[in-house]
């Protein structure tokens, strides 16, 4: 059996990965208790937040607890997850050593994006003139949302992890609405709602939206609140963009 520091360093990778790539909670509640079982310990105690990670293990010896503080936005990046939660299975029916489940950690925790950005940006483009359509548009409004779309989602790229989620989600839309505004003033779409929204879409925080349910439905309140707060403070910075674009629009300023 491994010592107490082995199984909580084993325990704090995994979450730590799993966290900072957009799992929800409960899942990375579940994934440590399964890993530090499975490594010996008698006692596996974790309690995850969208912002940080404490573990405490007790296995020969006294009890050892560790934290882990997870700062900025998070990057969703759901293969990773899906890896470390398939490794903790493979661990727990004793697929793995110890060894070797620490050997795919580091390996899982340096895999790049399976996507590369510029396949992220095409399928931002496609979506956001998908739902152009969808909200009463036509060939026109798939035309100009999915270049507003590509626009939006390379903004918000762009900015950098440096400055807020909210001021990137901001910018971003500010562009993305501005631009679909100005596709119709020229007359390239006809239906500026459905120009608008094929924009902004790329930028709609759904994946926070679902873990918030997948969080509160498991009985996890403070992640679930965590997560739904960030969702609406989203939409607000879509949505006052949206509104700054409109206004401008309606003065003249812009498009004289």
């Amino acid at each position: 059996m491994r010592n107490v520091q082995s199984i909580l360093n084993l325990c704090m990778r995994a979450g730590n990965i799993m966290l900072t790539n957009g799992a929800e909670t409960s899942r990375v509640e579940e994934t440590i208790t399964r890993i530090g079982r499975a490594s010996g310990a008698e006692l596996v105690q974790s309690f995850a937040t969208p912002t940080g990670l404490i573990i405490s293990v007790k296995a020969e010896g006294p009890e050892q607890t560790g934290l882990i503080r997870i700062k900025g936005s998070t990057e969703i990046n759901l293969t990773k997850v899906h890896l470390v939660n398939d490794l903790s299975r493979r661990y727990e029916r004793g697929q793995l050593t110890y060894e070797e489940a620490s050997a795919q950690l580091d390996g899982i925790d340096q895999v790049p994006r399976y996507y590369r950005l510029r396949y992220q940006h095409l399928a931002a483009a496609l979506s956001s003139g998908a739902f152009a359509v969808l909200f009463g548009g036509s060939w026109p409004e798939f035309l100009v949302g999915a270049l507003c779309g590509w626009l939006s989602n390379t903004t918000a790229n762009a900015i950098g992890g440096q400055v807020p989620m909210l001021l990137r989600v901001f910018f971003a839309a500010l562009v993305g609405s501005f631009l679909a505004v100005l596709g119709v003033r020229f007359s390239l779409a006809g239906n500026t709602e459905a120009a608008i929204l094929g924009a902004v879409i790329p930028l709609v925080p759904g994946i926070s939206v679902t873990s918030a349910v997948r969080d509160l439905m498991a009985g996890d309140l403070l992640s679930g609140i965590a997560r739904a707060s960030e969702a609406i403070l989203i939409a607000c910075a879509i949505a006052v963009a949206v509104a700054l674009v409109l206004a401008f629009r309606g003065t003249g300023v812009f498009f004289l």
